[in-house]
């Protein structure tokens, strides 16, 4: 059963690769083509086209820490008690009551059942392990009161994304301005290449099938 997903999985994963080595093939040649034919338009297309859109900005607030420490600290028991008493049935429904290849069976087409069984198989135990873990942070906060501070001290870290990512936001537009100065060679460059690609691709899919 397992060969078998694997199998199915791995043929997947090949056809997802050749149509999309394709389709990049296709949209390359396309691109050459229309530096030849008209080179002004296709670059004046690059320049609609290129336009930055920065993630910093849209995910600044997303980043700014929000305080919700004394909320937690006045009910903590209550929320350990939810972390538990919502854990606890969550863990042992999902674990005992979800069969993932019965369900896949109802809600998917027969070829696709094996790869439904497996992603429905790995919601369900992350599920369970997640279930686990909150009870076993709710139990933790009822019997030892205290360790909640200490868990808050090592886990209360701001870890900024935006000064991690600092740069990579950054256009960098020097092969567009060199297809930009010389758009025929480049046209051609383009073109054969990806005329290359697409026999290739071609070729690829008739042996494949």
């Amino acid at each position: 059963m397992a060969s078998s997903y694997s199998n199915l999985m791995w043929q997947f994963l090949v056809q997802f690769l050749m149509v999309s080595f394709l389709v990049v093939a296709v949209a390359g040649l396309v691109v050459g083509i229309g530096l030849l034919v008209s080179s002004q338009r296709t670059v004046q297309l690059f320049q609609v086209l290129n336009r930055w859109v920065s993630t910093r900005h849209v995910l600044k607030s997303v980043e700014v820490p929000h305080e919700t420490d004394r909320v937690a600290h006045s009910y903590q028991r209550w929320l350990a008690g939810a972390f538990v008493l919502g854990g606890l049935p969550s863990m042992f429904g999902v674990a005992v009551g979800f069969d993932a290849s019965a369900i896949s069976a109802v809600v998917a087409e027969q070829r696709f059942v094996p790869v439904v069984a497996i992603a429905l198989e790995s919601a369900k135990w992350f599920l369970v392990v997640g279930s686990g873990f909150g009870v076993v942070v709710g139990a933790m906060l009822l019997l030892y009161p205290n360790a909640e501070l200490t868990l808050e001290r090592y886990a209360n870290r701001w870890v900024s994304s935006r000064q991690i990512t600092r740069g990579g936001d950054d256009m960098h537009m020097m092969i567009d301005k060199l297809v930009e100065t010389h758009p025929k060679p480049a046209g051609w460059i383009i073109a054969c290449t990806s005329a290359a690609a697409v026999i290739f691709g071609i070729i690829m899919l008739v042996r494949y099938y």
